[in-house]
């Protein structure tokens, strides 16, 4: 994968086979044509190069296998993402998949008018995501309009700046102490596997709590929280890393940041004290980690909204691609 233009300078956007660029239209129709020919279980019908190169849950596999061969269908949501300066779309996806439904995220990069490179995350239920996600975002139909919406011209941020924010996000969180840089907006929200974590006023059902516990974990107080006063009570101090930090799409018209992440938890930090004085159990007593695909959607600077698909890997598992 070539290195990715962290600069604002301008090249062509990838073409199509007819010679024209592939804008945002052309990419969003290269996912659909991908999904399409997943459900079909066809992968002739997604225009693929020859030596493409295909990973499912950072797993190197040969197109035709995996996913490919369980899908049973799309479900109603999709969140697209799109950079066609390098020529790659991204979307979240909610599908059917043996006698359940799980949530898919999935990176195509369009070169010469065939996808070269398809990298994929799918969550499933007895791999950490909560079984009823796929059904929240289903409800939901679509992301927020506030995600597509354009920022003003005079007001984008170049894709270096973009790329530094979200980067500061990860920084943040990483051995979280509450007094790092958290460039939140007022109004910032955050979606993790269909669940709103942030300013949440329900008591959901998260994967290993009881939300009817006498003495519920302090992850529903938190939930209650902004992104900021999250961050600034010094929670995050179990994840020991955050890892193979990765940007492949960042969209200065949109002010949209698509990324790969590990988060690294070691399973020695049963405990932190938060900012707040308090003593806290963490509920993290093993090695485990999380891959991830994680958006934001930025303005002025500031994140106002994220959405992340995490699933349980190996610890320390590498990527199986390229570092930027």
């Amino acid at each position: 994968m070539g290195a990715l233009l962290m600069a604002g300078a301008s090249v062509p956007a990838m073409a199509d086979e007819g010679g024209a660029a592939c804008d945002h239209a052309c990419l969003k129709g290269f996912m659909t044509g991908y999904l399409d020919a997943m459900v079909a279980r066809d992968p002739a019908k997604a225009r693929l190069a020859a030596d493409v190169r295909f990973t499912e849950n950072g797993q190197v596999l040969s197109v035709g296998d995996g996913l490919w061969g369980t899908i049973g269908g799309l479900g109603t949501y999709r969140h697209d993402f799109v950079d066609p300066q390098t020529g790659q779309v991204a979307s979240f996806v909610t599908i059917r998949e043996g006698r359940g439904k799980a949530v898919l995220t999935a990176r195509l990069k369009v070169e010469n008018g065939k996808v070269s490179e398809i990298e994929t995350i799918v969550a499933r239920s007895e791999l950490g995501a909560a079984s009823d996600a796929p059904d929240r975002l289903d409800a939901m139909g679509r992301a927020e309009p506030v995600w597509a919406a354009s920022v003003p011209e005079a007001e984008r941020m170049d894709r270096k700046a973009l790329r530094d924010t979200a980067n500061a996000y990860f920084t943040g969180l990483e051995r979280n102490d509450g007094r790092g840089f958290y460039p939140f907006a007022d109004d910032c929200e955050r979606v993790e596997n269909g669940f709103r974590t942030t300013n949440q006023t329900e008591r959901i059902a998260l994967p290993g709590l009881d939300p009817n516990a006498k003495d519920p974990p302090f992850a529903y107080e938190y939930m209650q929280l902004g992104c900021k006063a999250q961050f600034e009570l010094g929670y995050y101090q179990f994840v020991d890393r955050i890892r193979d930090r990765r940007f492949p799409l960042i969209d200065t018209e949109t002010g949209t940041v698509f990324t790969f992440v590990f988060f690294d938890h070691s399973g020695t930090i049963p405990e932190v004290t938060l900012t707040d004085g308090r003593t806290i159990k963490t509920n993290v007593d093993r090695p485990y980690s999380w891959g991830m695909g994680e958006a934001f959607k930025i303005e002025n600077g500031k994140i106002r909204r994220i959405e992340a698909l995490m699933t349980s890997v190996p610890y320390g598992m590498p990527p199986n691609w390229p570092a930027e």
